[in-house]
């Protein structure tokens, strides 16, 4: 029990990070961003849409009930 309490404490520090202010400029350039070309998947997205004849399906929307 010990142990798997230190683990956690120690797993709720790892996450933690102090940075600068001098790299917080570094760190909200768009090529650190998950996608640094939102523009540029929309657009792929839609290009794949009407290649494959079908729009949506590439996102999960809705309940699943079959009562939208």
């Amino acid at each position: 029990m010990k142990i798997v309490s230190l683990c956690l404490l120690a797993l709720t520090f790892v996450g933690c990070a102090n940075v600068e202010q001098i790299d917080r400029g570094y760190l909200s350039k768009k090529i650190m961003q998950l996608d640094p070309h939102p523009e540029e998947s929309a657009f792929r997205n839609e290009v794949r849409s009407f290649r494959e004849g079908a729009i949506g399906g590439s996102e999960a929307v809705g309940g699943g009930c079959g009562c939208n």
